[in-house]
């Protein structure tokens, strides 16, 4: 609000949020390729399952668990930009639309005006 009554937004301001969201959500995307990188050059550092490598038996599924829980935070978080980013875009289309509107009546008013002249 900038005036008792008086509405204003700054729609370049609102789509430049979205953008900077937008850049945060790519770097999301390419945070879980990495990540599953790094898990495979590591793979079986915990010995050899299934034999009586008691460590190996203990840890191999608790590692996989982690690299699960890890994907899918990610995967949360990355859909959750998603879902931000299109929130800011209906923001700025619901406070673009009214005021595209108002210019648009006052042309039709201002063209009404001249055909009566």
């Amino acid at each position: 609000m900038t005036m008792a009554g008086n509405y204003s937004a700054d729609i370049q301001a609102i789509l430049q949020g979205s953008r900077h969201l937008a850049d945060a959500v790519r770097h999301g995307d390419e945070m879980l390729p990495r990540f599953e990188t790094g898990n495979a050059q590591y793979a079986g550092w915990w010995g050899e399952e299934g034999g009586d490598d008691e460590f190996a038996n203990a840890v191999g599924e608790q590692v996989r668990r982690e690299q699960q829980q890890v994907t899918d935070t990610v995967l949360a978080i990355t859909s959750g930009f998603m879902a931000l980013v299109d929130a800011v875009a209906a923001e700025a289309d619901h406070v673009q639309r009214p005021q595209t509107q108002a210019v648009d009546d006052i042309e039709a008013q201002g063209s009404e005006s001249e055909n009566r002249r």
